[in-house]
Formats: structure tokens, C-alpha cells, sequence
């Protein structure tokens, strides 16, 4: 009988050593912050566009580096103000740099930036960058002078948009975006960004990042833990009002 009573009298002190020593949620967060079934975060080349050689209030449309420049796009260093030579070599750098001294410029549709990224892992990614709108207007030869308007531009995964679409208004500074995009399998990927609709408008973008998203399992076992923790209290209050 003695044997018989002190299992379960064992299995009591140390259940209730958990609340005392032991709490469940950070616990198992902590866990879940090591799962190494977290994907890796992809590295980009370059995200603020520092590698390419500009000069102070200059335009560059690079051919060569990690970036694929579409269109109009390019890269510049402050402070130029909206200027351009033509049809083409159109750019504006009114805003100071988000990282480094440099970032890329667009104007208008068709203008987009593109990088081919390897994933060594299948799963759920984010792609984010800092985007800034000038504001005023731009002579274009041989098209003359127009207001800039709002402009709207897509993160892209190779040729389709992911995402919603984002609208800037000019004189919008430095503003974070973001998109989520699925990896099916490991390999390499072109993620980039677009403008979308044709009119008079410039974007400028800096500071791009692929991080990974944390899978549904891991987010089921934070939840999890807040479940347990929650049942452990009402057994708690149930025991003490039997007792």
C-alpha cells in the first residue's frame, strides 16, 4: 500500500513544481525559436545598390552586377533633382539614403529591378525594400514638361506580380513594403519590383531584404503552448475548490 500511495504522490510534486520553476509559454517559445525547421533568410547582392559607382547628383543605368535594371531604372546619389536627358536617363534622388549613400530610381511604367536569388530551401519567404516618391515636375524631351502624379509599383517573383500593388503619392518620404511569396522548391529565383501604370512619376527605392516567414506548424505550437498554459490554470483552480 505504501508503494501503491507513492507514485501518484510523486506525479503531484512534480506537477506542481511547474507554475513555481518553470513557465510553459516562454519555455516553449523558446523552443519553437531554435525549430530548426525555420528556413534560412536568402541573402540579396547588393540591396542598396552601393556597388555601382555615381557620382554626387549623378544617374547611372548600370548593364553589368547583381541587379538587372528594366527599362528607365537606375542608380543615383543625392541630391539631383528630378532631371532628364531624353526619353531615357530620366532620375531624381531628392531623399537621402536609407543604406549607404546610393539607391535605385525609376520613372514611370515598364521601369523595374530584378535579381536572381538562390533558395536553398522550399517554403514560405518575404521580400521588403524602402520606397520614396519625389514630388514637383520633370521636363522630358521631346514630350516637355508634366506634374508628377501618383505612381504604383508590384514586387515581383520572376514575371508575375505577389502582392497587392502599392499606391505613392509625390512628396511621400521613405515608406517600408512588404510581400509574401511562396518557394515550391529550392533553387534560384528572380525577385524583383515593377511600376505598374504609365504616367509621370518617379520611385525610388532602397534597403531590399528576403526574409523567411515562420511556418504554420511552428505558429500551431505557439498556440499550443498557450492552450496548455491556459488548461494548467483551470486545473489548477478546479483542484484547489475540490481540495
Amino acid at each position: 500500500m505504501k508503494s501503491f500511495w507513492k507514485i501518484p504522490t510523486q506525479k503531484v510534486l512534480i506537477i506542481r513544481a511547474v507554475p513555481h520553476g518553470l513557465k510553459l509559454a516562454p519555455f516553449l517559445l523558446g523552443l519553437i525559436a531554435t525549430n530548426p525547421a525555420i528556413v534560412n533568410a536568402q541573402i540579396l547582392i547588393d540591396p542598396g545598390f552601393e556597388t555601382y559607382p555615381v557620382s554626387s547628383g549623378g544617374f547611372v543605368r548600370p548593364v553589368t552586377g547583381p541587379w538587372t535594371f528594366g527599362n528607365d531604372a537606375g542608380v543615383v546619389e543625392p541630391f539631383a533633382p528630378n532631371s532628364s536627358t531624353g526619353p531615357l536617363n530620366t532620375w531624381s534622388a531628392t531623399f537621402a539614403a536609407i543604406e549607404g549613400q546610393q539607391y535605385a530610381s525609376t520613372y514611370a511604367g515598364g521601369d523595374s529591378l530584378r535579381q536572381f536569388v538562390l533558395f536553398d530551401a522550399a517554403g514560405q519567404y518575404r521580400v521588403s525594400a524602402y520606397a520614396a516618391a519625389p514630388s514637383g515636375s520633370v521636363t522630358v524631351p521631346p514630350t516637355g514638361t508634366s506634374t508628377l502624379t501618383d505612381g504604383v509599383f508590384s514586387f515581383t517573383l520572376g514575371n508575375a506580380a505577389i502582392g497587392t500593388p502599392h499606391t505613392m503619392t509625390p512628396g511621400t518620404d521613405w515608406v517600408p513594403f512588404a510581400a509574401d511569396f511562396t518557394i515550391a522548391a529550392p533553387g534560384s529565383y528572380e525577385i524583383g519590383i515593377r511600376n505598374n501604370t504609365a504616367a509621370p512619376y518617379f520611385i525610388n527605392y532602397d534597403a531590399f531584404q528576403i526574409q523567411p516567414v515562420p511556418e504554420p506548424t511552428v505558429l500551431q505550437l505557439a498556440l499550443a503552448a498557450g492552450a496548455g498554459l491556459m488548461a494548467w490554470q483551470r486545473f489548477r483552480k478546479i483542484k484547489a475548490t475540490v481540495t
